[in-house]
């Protein structure tokens, strides 16, 4: 029988479990999507000197862990990493430079952009995701209380920090912890032994599907719009696609699972309060569109005033980002229609998949 993880004999012990763990990680959408989180591994590899080195495997920038083989996990030489520990400051591109200079194998795939931080944290295994209970257990005014509650005194909390260098700083000086919630973004956990850093993060992440499974869901706002009859449909989703389009071709998939959503007659003081994540914020932009009127005039008039929305927050933020840095079409990647659900667009149908 072929080993699915293609982890053969000549693969080292750590980075095999590395595999193992990764996939079983990937493969639960409670955890991880669509290539998100990361985790990793030291050990010890020969280099093409016959010298041994201590390394960090670290999961590749968009690999899918549920589908991972070992050739996903870029080895690191880890001496050159820890010694940016002491390092104050250092801006992103000075990290992605250094960082890819420190690869054992400068074919490998482009390292995790959180490298640092499983290097700075000395544990053996460490594993992240973006689980959807954790991120919800975070963005109100009282997260930092809620983890606390849920998940006890041995999980810390580092309130919203942009991934990268001072993450890395941040978290690397948490270490006596089982792991840490970071707001707004998802869970680290790590162990000495890989087995156990999964079922630390299976536990935290259980936990805080047990606690909003008991804490329930608000009823206020509920309603139920009539269903849309199938020609009706038709033409709101011709409409929609012309309004998202009209920078490039855009394909549309209907998500269903959102009719709650989408009924709601606070939809649009929900969908407000922004994304749960920062992997969201990568998916799907800082909010999604509402049709409060499932008219053609109606459609129209919610995505033309998602597009003023998104401009005027990209001309807000624009001096954050890079010289160069283009905005993306501000066409809404998500569109809520009461009686229909969500409508997911993108330029394939996996993108709007993902979405």
């Amino acid at each position: 029988m072929t080993d699915p993880t293609n982890a053969g004999s000549d693969v080292p012990a750590p980075l095999a479990a590395l595999v193992d763990r990764s996939r079983r990680i990937g493969a639960d959408p409670r955890l991880v999507l669509h290539g998100g989180g990361n985790t990793s591994a030291k050990g010890t590899l020969v280099d093409h000197l016959g010298r041994e080195q201590n390394v960090l495997w670290v999961k590749g920038s968009g690999s899918d862990m549920g589908t991972s083989v070992p050739r996903d996990y870029p080895a690191l030489r880890l001496e050159e990493l820890t010694a940016l520990s002491s390092v104050e400051e250092m801006t992103d591109d000075e990290m992605v430079a250094y960082v890819a200079r420190a690869l054992v194998d400068p074919t490998s795939p482009r390292p995790s952009i959180e490298t640092l931080l499983h290097a700075f944290v000395p544990r053996t295994h460490i594993d992240h995701v973006h689980a959807d209970s954790i991120c919800a257990l975070t963005n109100h005014a009282r997260g930092r209380e809620v983890v606390a509650e849920v998940l006890g005194d041995g999980y810390a909390y580092v309130d919203w920090v942009m991934p990268g260098f001072e993450l890395a700083k941040v978290v690397g000086r948490l270490a006596d912890f089982e792991g840490v919630v970071l707001a707004n973004h998802g869970l680290f956990c790590w162990s000495d032994d890989s087995d156990d850093c999964y079922r630390r993060t299976i536990d935290a992440v259980g936990w805080a599907d047990d606690h909003i499974a008991a804490t329930g869901t608000s009823t206020a706002g509920a309603r139920r719009v009539g269903d849309l009859d199938a020609a009706y449909t038709d033409r709101v989703l011709v409409n929609v696609r012309g309004a998202v389009s009209e920078r490039s071709h855009k394909v549309l998939l209907v998500d269903e699972r959102l009719r709650d959503v989408a009924d709601r007659s606070d939809v649009a003081t929900i969908v407000a309060g922004g994304v749960s994540s920062a992997d969201h914020m990568l998916r799907i932009k800082p909010w999604s569109a509402v049709v409060e009127d499932p008219t053609p005039a109606g459609v129209r008039a919610a995505v033309a005033t998602y597009v003023d929305a998104y401009r005027a927050y990209f001309e807000r933020h624009r001096h954050k980002l890079p010289d160069g840095f283009s905005m993306h079409d501000p066409a809404p990647t998500v569109v809520l229609v009461p009686g229909l659900g969500a409508v997911t667009a993108g330029p394939d149908h996996r993108t709007a998949r993902v979405a």
